[in-house]
């Protein structure tokens, strides 16, 4: 969970207890940290979530997820801000988007990372969740458009280049467009249903 930001830069720490907790005999627990996210994480200036439970205001793609772990539904007001938040102030252009803005928040590292590939099928499935089909076919397809000549993504792309940077191939890219492909597969077959 830690990153390049170190460990105060991931998203609040009840996040994946509460995934964890979702199982078993720690239901209460869960919806306790479930509460606790949505109240010390939402940031009233901002209006959306933040990476961090004091609602300092700092915005992470790592956010996108959180429906995923069933922290909050998609469709949750709060959620649905963070996910608008992310894909205005994070966006790399076309559909892409940096984790976090680097004027923002300093990692320490030098250089610029590209635009991660996953977080922006995570942006996919929460349009999905909000049932935004058509947004998240488009996005989905402009995504899918940008696989190798062998139909491999990387871990990150240059946006302003569209070359592929940091690991290739990339696994986690790839569950993204599989994941992605089913939720909206399901979504439109549902709509249609």
């Amino acid at each position: 969970m830690c990153g390049r930001l170190g460990p105060s830069s991931a998203p609040p720490t009840p996040i994946p207890c509460r995934a964890a907790s979702a199982r078993g005999c720690w239901r209460a627990s869960a919806e306790q940290l479930r509460r606790l996210v949505l109240e010390q994480s939402w940031d009233e200036d901002a209006q959306t979530l933040s990476a961090h439970l004091d609602g300092g205001g700092i915005l992470d793609a790592s956010l996108l997820p959180l429906p995923l772990r069933q922290v909050v539904p998609a469709d949750h007001p709060r959620m649905v801000a963070t996910t608008r938040a992310v894909a205005e102030r994070l966006s790399a252009g076309d559909g892409l988007l940096y984790r976090y803005l680097h004027e923002e928040t300093s990692d320490g590292l030098p250089g610029d990372e590209g635009a991660f590939v996953l977080r922006s099928f995570w942006l996919v499935d929460n349009l999905i969740g909000q049932g935004r089909i058509e947004e998240a076919e488009e996005l989905y397809a402009s995504l899918c458009a940008r696989t190798s000549p062998l139909g491999l993504l990387s871990e990150h792309i240059n946006p302003s280049t569209g070359e592929f940077m940091g690991n290739f191939p990339q696994a986690f890219s790839h569950i993204g467009v599989i994941a992605s492909g089913v939720n909206l597969t399901r979504a439109k077959a549902g709509a249609q249903g």
